[in-house]
């Protein structure tokens, strides 16, 4: 079992992982450099937690700021794949209903470089909602 917002990450890269344009290439814990073979890939990644006390019982609410960050080769078409790559994410992440009230919170563009090499980054900012009892952290309530 892992902690709770680790098992949110995992369920936001199972949502994205169909993705064919990306190909299963879907990462939550890789920290070293992408190369230009396994582009296009995405990471997720958990960035900022607030916690707040929910119930008397002491049950908390938990907020978790997602980065969904969708990395592609710089190619002369470059806004066009990671727009291609975000709509496909977005289109799969919000079919039904998203798990843990997940929620869009903004779009991020960027040129980075991973490795040698200079991509382009489309970030969907994502913040999901979940409860969690303290002496339990790897239970999702």
């Amino acid at each position: 079992m892992a902690l709770a917002a680790a098992q949110v990450i995992d369920a936001v890269a199972a949502l994205l992982a169909p993705l064919p344009a990306s190909a299963g290439r879907v990462y939550t814990s890789r920290a070293w450099p992408l190369t230009l073979a396994g582009l296009p890939a995405w990471r997720v990644t958990a960035e900022e937690e607030s916690v707040v006390p929910f119930m008397l019982s002491g049950e908390n609410e938990h907020t978790l700021a997602i980065s969904a960050r969708a990395f592609a080769a710089a190619v002369d078409d470059l806004d066009d794949v990671l727009h291609t790559l975000a709509a496909g994410g977005l289109a799969l992440i919000f079919a039904g209903t998203p798990p843990h009230a997940l929620r869009l919170s903004g779009i991020r563009r960027e040129l980075a470089t991973e490795g040698e090499a200079m991509v382009g980054v489309i970030t969907l900012r994502l913040q999901a909602t979940f409860y969690v009892h303290p002496q339990n952290p790897e239970t999702i309530l």
